[in-house]
């Protein structure tokens, strides 16, 4: 059995972001989309660019419209479904097709590979625990189903907290629930503003996780992989 550490004991804490840190969250949603797609191919509108290309541009776009208070949960879910279809769905069956596509989505859920070593290796150094932008029951889910949950002391998840990242309330809650100083824990996220910068800006050892190799300008740390994250940390202990 792995043994989950105690959050506020014993050195530093050290934070993960979920999607596209740990979980290759881009990489099923790609997956689910071309597959739901080929099902129904006849009555989507056109993707000169590809469908995921237009299902990453509908997410953003209703996301959006969903953290302006535009769209609550449900109407978020049935209007990212309903805005692949040629003809207008109703409720009922846009909650059925993106029941659906989920369930594909699940089934794509797969961590990157150097994940699971790292977490082996940090959690003998320090808690760790997670900073994630998203729904409780599906982030929950997601880790439960890669089998890394025990890693983690806690999960800080921006619906419970009522504030999603890059905001600073969502950092502060995170450190208010560790017991310990900005200064104390380190950060890593995949995105460079909403992860890293916003981490550092409230004093977090915050860090980057480039994986792709993106030339964007940061002031924090960088690293390509968790191993880099891994040698970061144990250089400081």
């Amino acid at each position: 059995m792995w043994h989950t550490p105690k959050a506020g004991t014993g050195g530093a804490m050290i934070f993960f972001d979920l999607d596209n840190t740990l979980l290759d969250h881009d990489g099923a949603e790609q997956d689910a989309i071309r597959d739901f797609a080929k099902r129904y191919r006849d009555e989507i509108i056109d993707c000169p660019e590809g469908i995921e290309v237009m299902w990453r541009a509908i997410t953003d776009e209703k996301r959006q419209q969903w953290r302006a208070g535009k769209l609550n949960f449900e109407g978020l879910r049935r209007a990212r479904i309903s805005a692949l279809f040629r003809r207008p769905l109703s409720e009922e069956l846009a909650d059925k097709l993106i029941a659906e596509y989920y369930a594909i989505y699940r089934q794509y859920w797969r961590l990157f590979p150097d994940v699971q070593p790292a977490l082996e290796r940090l959690r003998n150094v320090s808690p760790l625990a997670i900073i994630t932008n998203g729904f409780t029951y599906h982030q929950e889910a997601k880790l439960k189903a890669t089998g890394i949950r025990e890693f983690f002391s806690y999960l800080v998840i921006s619906e419970q907290v009522g504030a999603a990242k890059p905001d600073p309330a969502i950092f502060q809650h995170a450190l208010k629930q560790s017991g310990k100083s900005a200064a104390e824990c380190w950060y890593i996220g995949n995105h460079p503003f909403n992860d890293a910068t916003a981490a550092s800006e409230l004093g977090f050892k915050a860090v980057w996780l480039n994986r792709y190799k993106l030339d964007t300008k940061v002031s924090t740390r960088v690293v390509r992989s968790l191993e880099g994250l891994v040698d970061l940390v144990t250089v400081h202990y």
